[in-house]
């Protein structure tokens, strides 16, 4: 009987078995991947409208969220940045149609809760335990392979997941993660005890962004190498609110971008001016 702690051996029963989708399955996940690809160009590059707290944001830093909900500038995404989002959904009903395949029940996706009026949506709840598909890779992958998530958590899968939980009592979930490289496919199990308090969580943004100041930074600064110059965390340098949010840095310049070979390193403090060529403000 499969269960959920099956999937990469069922997975690979697949194509040893020379197993074919059932008409109805290939048809939904068509269907699917359809309307994911309609949707993905026709909300165009339209994103960055003021965010109205939910539950797949609930466990981002309290200071990004803030500035998520006040911002009224619109950022433009880059094609590369679509893409990725997109792929990464299509890879994601890749996994629900496998599941199918391999004998495991895929039901409730897309069920909608709600705590304190914030909603959300669950992905589904597969042989009865309720779960996240997730696409990744590199060290984001490694997390959940080696069961790091919790601790290590910038983008708040740990608080989503807790939430949906919450409604439904359960006291086991587990994500369902395929490495975007490699093809490699992961189940991490969740424990109550890993979860965070979700209502708790909820009832503090809410006070957080009531308030017309942020609250304190994320991250801290840190050591550039032995240079005695500092920068952001890495979280903080993918943040797209890191200029305004980090102002005061560099005797209130602001962050100096110094291009090296293997990216961009944003600085807070610069006490040895790089020997590479800096970015223009």
């Amino acid at each position: 009987m499969a269960t959920i702690s099956t999937i990469p051996q069922d997975f690979q029963s697949l194509w040893d078995n020379a197993v074919s989708p059932s008409s109805k399955d290939l048809n939904e996940f068509c269907d699917n991947v359809a309307s994911a690809i309609t949707s993905s160009f026709s909300e165009g590059n339209t994103t960055e409208k003021r965010v109205v707290m939910r539950m797949s944001n609930i466990g981002k830093p309290a200071r990004q969220l803030w500035y998520e909900t006040y911002d009224t500038s619109q950022h433009r995404l880059d094609y590369s940045l679509q893409l990725k989002f997109l792929y990464g959904h299509l890879l994601e009903e890749l996994l629900v149609l496998m599941l199918k395949m391999s004998g495991h029940s895929v039901e409730e996706q897309q069920k909608e809760h709600d705590i304190e009026g914030i909603k959300g949506h669950q992905d589904a709840r597969v042989d009865g335990v309720l779960v996240d598909f997730k696409s990744a890779s590199g060290r984001s992958f490694s997390k959940f392979k080696n069961h790091k998530l919790v601790g290590d958590d910038p983008f708040g899968y740990v608080a989503q997941i807790s939430a949906y939980a919450l409604t439904e009592n359960d006291n086991e979930a587990a994500f369902i993660v395929i490495d975007k490289q490699s093809g490699e496919v992961v189940v991490m199990p969740l424990h109550q005890m890993e979860m965070i308090d979700a209502k708790d969580r909820i009832q503090y943004l809410k006070k957080v962004l009531a308030k017309d100041t942020p609250p304190n930074k994320c991250y801290s600064e840190v050591p550039d190498g032995q240079s005695g110059n500092m920068k952001l965390n890495t979280s903080c340098s993918y943040c797209r609110f890191k200029f305004e949010c980090w102002e005061d840095a560099n005797d209130g310049r602001g962050l100096r971008g110094f291009k090296y070979a293997n990216g961009i390193r944003y600085l807070t403090q610069v006490r040895k001016l790089p020997n590479v060529e800096e970015l223009t403000p």
